[in-house]
C-alpha cells in the first residue's frame, strides 16, 4: 500500500506547475488532493486528472493573499469534506528586474502570497495536522533562501523568510512533544514551469523539470524529511558562503552566474 493511500491532502496554488503535478502523482498512489487555485477551471481540471489517476479530486477556489478568507475557507472545507493530513504550501509568485523598477505593488504582492499567505494556511489547518494520524506540513521555499537574488530581491526575501518559519515551527513542535506533525521545507533552483522563464542558470545548476522535482518531494514527504534540497548541490552553498570572506564569495556568486541569473528574467 502505497504511504499517500486515503490521505487527505490540500494543495495551494495547485492549477498549474508543480503543484499540479504533484496532484496528480499523489492521484496514482490513491491519496484524496483537494486541488485549489484562484481561477475555478484550472482547479477543476487537475482534480478531474487526480481522479483519473485514481485518486478523489476536489477542486476549490482559494487566494492565499486574501487573508480573511482563509479562516472561513477552513471551516467550509471541514463542513463539506473534512480535517486534513497534509497541508502542501505550494501558492508563488516571482517578479524579476531592478528593484526600483519593479512595482512596489508586486514587490509587496509577493510577500503577500510566498510568506504571509503560507504562514496564515500554516495557522489555520494546525490542529488539523495535530489531529492526523501523520500530520505533515510541505512548504515550498526555493535555493534563493540561502543565498541573495539580485534582480529578484523580494522573491529571495520571501524565501528566507519561509525557510526560517518552517525550521523555527518543525523545532518548536518538536520541543513541545508534537511528534505526530512533521515539516518538510522544499528549496530547489529553477523549474521549468515558466515562472522563470529567461533566467540563466547557474554553473553546474541546470533547470529542474516539475517531475524530478516532484519526485523528490514526494519521497522526502514519505520518510519525514526535514528538508528536500534540489539539485543537492545548493545544500553546500551556505557553508561555502559561510567560509569565504565576504567579497570573495561575492565574485564567486558572480563569476558562477549566482547573482546574475534572474537578470533577463521573462516569466510569467
Amino acid at each position: 500500500m502505497s504511504y499517500y493511500q486515503g490521505k487527505r491532502i490540500l494543495i495551494t496554488g495547485a492549477g498549474s506547475g508543480i503543484g499540479a503535478l504533484m496532484a496528480e502523482q499523489l492521484g496514482r498512489r490513491g491519496a484524496e488532493v483537494i486541488v485549489t487555485a484562484r481561477r475555478r477551471k484550472p482547479a477543476e481540471d487537475v482534480a478531474r486528472r487526480v481522479q483519473a489517476a485514481g485518486g478523489r479530486g476536489h477542486a476549490r477556489l482559494l487566494d492565499v493573499s486574501d487573508l480573511d478568507s482563509i479562516a472561513p475557507f477552513r471551516d467550509q472545507l471541514h463542513t463539506e469534506i473534512g480535517e486534513i493530513d497534509i497541508l502542501v504550501n505550494n501558492a508563488g509568485v516571482v517578479f524579476g528586474g531592478e528593484f526600483e523598477q519593479v512595482a512596489l505593488s508586486e514587490h509587496l504582492n509577493t510577500l503577500q502570497i510566498n510568506t504571509l499567505g503560507l504562514i496564515a494556511m500554516s495557522h489555520a489547518f494546525m490542529n488539523d495536522l495535530r489531529n492526523a494520524h501523520q500530520g505533515h506540513l510541505v512548504n515550498i521555499a526555493s535555493a534563493s533562501a540561502y543565498i541573495g537574488l539580485p534582480f529578484g530581491s523580494t522573491y529571495a526575501a520571501s524565501k528566507w523568510a519561509v525557510l526560517g518559519f518552517s525550521e523555527s515551527l518543525r523545532l518548536e513542535l518538536k520541543e513541545r512533544g508534537i511528534n505526530n506533525v512533521a515539516v518538510t521545507t522544499v528549496c530547489p533552483s529553477y523549474i521549468s514551469t515558466g515562472m522563470f522563464d529567461g533566467v540563466r542558470n547557474p554553473i553546474l545548476s541546470p533547470m529542474l523539470t516539475p517531475e524530478k522535482v516532484v519526485k523528490s518531494i514526494l519521497r522526502g514527504v514519505k520518510h519525514r524529511q526535514a528538508l528536500v534540497v534540489e539539485p543537492p548541490l545548493v545544500r553546500g552553498i551556505d557553508l561555502l558562503k559561510g567560509a569565504l570572506p565576504g567579497p570573495v564569495w561575492d565574485e564567486v556568486a558572480k563569476r558562477s552566474g549566482i547573482s546574475t541569473s534572474m537578470r533577463h528574467w521573462q516569466g510569467k
